[in-house]
């Protein structure tokens, strides 16, 4: 029967215990090693030949892109106005159609500009 009073007494004890630890916030957590984390170990996707964006975008496959054909691109669909913009920027010669030539120098161009 003594043992009851004893055995409560404890448990009121490492309750307290426990309520103090939770009110301490733990420390942060350390810095990562920036040579461990994913970003510094992944190789950078390569991207897609411009031919192949080309013939991609090119959806009815005429040999040019069209300010619709551009625009229904995924990325264009984001921002609309910005992507007539690039369009209008890679229709050099100012016909409305960016031939395959326009279009991969407007494609290498952006390629050097984002490494």
């Amino acid at each position: 029967m003594k043992s009851i009073p004893a055995i409560l007494a404890a448990l009121a004890l490492s309750a307290v215990a426990y309520a103090e630890d939770a009110k301490t916030p733990a420390a942060p957590a350390a810095p990562a090693d920036s040579t461990t984390t994913p970003a510094a170990t992944a190789t950078p996707k390569p991207r897609k030949p411009a031919e192949d964006v080309f013939k991609q975008l090119d959806t009815n496959g005429d040999g040019v892109l069209t300010l619709e054909e551009y625009k229904a691109s995924k990325q264009a669909q984001k921002d609309p106005a910005k992507a007539e913009e690039r369009y209008k920027k890679m229709d050099t010669k100012g016909d409305g159609k960016v031939t395959l030539e326009e279009f991969k120098a407007a494609y290498d161009a952006h390629g050097k500009k984002n490494k």
